[in-house]
């Protein structure tokens, strides 16, 4: 019968439990478990199902007992929790136990050939892109992210398997608990390395959800190392933008600029020397602004655009595809379009080529026109890269 404990850590401690046979004392029911009510629990218990030990009959302890069939998935199993003050758990001298079951990590390539929903899967990836994008771990812990990751098989792929896509979005949902090593891993911007572990398979997706374990690429008990995987041999390739991107992925995109979305469009001073984009505009001399941040009249503030263009590109024809640009992809195409004033004819601008551009795919509409609404991103740099 299985059993999830709950222990809260003055139990636990710095004890590494994992693998390890366990004696259990001042332990209460706090809940009965039935597979079509914990649906994310009995998902992680078929991993560990059929166990590696053959059952026996209640009752005797003969070898011939042994139960050789095929047994049904388990329906239910009780979920525990710890007496105040009487709750106890001691490991059994026994450096591994045989019941134990590592989770084994799969290629991404071969998680993608398979359908099965709402299973589990363990892998080790590279995260190339992450969003939202935060320098707080506080921040991090209270809300949903999603990672963009790759690895070796679907960036070297050959003909027989073109059909993968390049990289796959991973959704960590706020109920995954993250460690403080991969919290404030995720506030760097770099390219880095996880072992996911007991990731759920969901309508086409991945998702980090409750008792997912996101985990730096460490030697881990049991698992075999795969996280040479993750080693890319080159620069990060992308998918081009077509009729199988979806929603939360990223991809790559070249077309002609055939229109400009004024509505959304302005620009503001920052400034030239720290970049500080709040800047103050000087009551003395309108057109000198001061710079809270270095103490300094600004007489010569750098100018910041926001801009979103529509774009006809070959990949989507009969589709209208709006990008909002990075400043530097802003730059070139106002290059020899500005006016000295910092505006630009729109005209100017129509037929301009632009890509390839790296994007995060913002919405994806139908009706009643079709519609892609794109961002330009920077993937995460591999610079001192885990």
């Amino acid at each position: 019968m299985f059993s999830e404990v709950h222990l809260g850590g003055t139990i636990v401690k710095d004890r590494q439990l994992e693998g390890k046979s366990c004696s259990l004392a001042g332990m209460k029911v706090l809940q009965k478990a039935t597979r079509g009510r914990t649906a994310g629990l009995f998902s992680l218990i078929d991993t560990l199902w059929p166990p590696v030990m053959p059952l026996k009959t209640p009752g005797h302890s003969q070898a011939c007992e042994e139960v050789k069939t095929h047994l049904p998935l388990p329906s239910f199993c009780y979920i525990l929790t710890a007496h105040p003050n009487l709750g106890q758990i001691d490991i059994i001298e026994d450096p591994i136990s045989k019941l134990y079951q590592p989770p084994i990590p799969r290629l991404l390539r071969d998680i993608l050939q398979t359908d099965d929903l709402g299973t589990r899967c363990s892998f080790y990836a590279r995260v190339i892109y992450q969003r939202p994008l935060l320098n707080s771990v506080l921040l991090l812990e209270q809300r949903e992210i999603w990672l963009m990751v790759t690895d070796a098989t679907l960036q070297v792929q050959c003909e027989n398997n073109s059909g993968f896509p390049k990289t796959l979005p991973v959704c960590v949902t706020s109920s995954c608990v993250l460690g403080q090593e991969v919290l404030e891993m995720l506030t760097k911007a770099t390219a880095h390395s996880f072992f996911f572990r007991d990731a759920l398979q969901d309508q086409g997706r991945i998702v980090c959800v409750e008792r997912t374990a996101l985990l730096l690429p460490k030697p881990i008990l049991g698992v075999a190392s795969m996280s040479h995987s993750c080693e890319l041999a080159g620069p990060v390739k992308l998918d081009e933008l077509d009729s199988v991107t979806q929603v939360n992925s990223i991809c790559s995109i070249q077309g002609t600029v055939v229109g400009v979305d004024e509505s959304t469009a302005f620009s503001w001073p920052t400034c030239d020397l720290c970049g500080n984009e709040r800047l103050e505009q000087s009551p003395e001399d309108r057109g000198a602004f001061s710079c809270a941040a270095c103490c300094r009249v600004v007489t010569c503030p750098l100018l910041k655009r926001h801009l979103q263009v529509f774009l006809d590109c070959p990949s989507r024809p009969q589709c209208t595809v709006r990008v909002k640009l990075m400043q530097s992809s802003i730059s070139s195409l106002l290059r020899f379009a500005s006016c000295e004033d910092g505006s630009y004819e729109v005209e100017s601008v129509i037929g301009k080529k632009v890509g390839l551009l790296n994007c995060f795919v913002q919405s994806i509409t139908t009706h009643p026109t079709n519609c892609i609404g794109l961002e330009e991103i920077e993937l995460l740099s591999s610079e001192r890269a885990s």
